[in-house]
């Protein structure tokens, strides 16, 4: 886990995994009230596009819910 800055305030990864020329990344934050911070970087033809979605407590559960589900099986 490492610690980087968003707006002033600093956030801890939780996860990260990258392919290809993907990377996905959970953060902990604090802003707005919003626990976790998911970031998306695409890097191709030498443009860099990130997207990032602040997630709630709620809205977490949800997804880990739907990872997490009988008969989904990661590898």
């Amino acid at each position: 886990m490492y610690t980087t800055r968003v707006e002033g305030a600093a956030v801890a990864n939780l996860y990260r995994t990258s392919k290809e020329s993907k990377t996905l990344e959970i953060e902990e934050t604090t802003r707005d009230g919003l626990p976790f911070r998911i970031l998306i970087t695409l890097r191709k033809l030498g443009i860099v596009t990130a997207l990032d979605y602040f997630v709630s407590s709620e809205e977490a559960e949800g997804i880990s819910k739907a990872l997490s589900k009988p008969g989904h099986h990661t590898g």
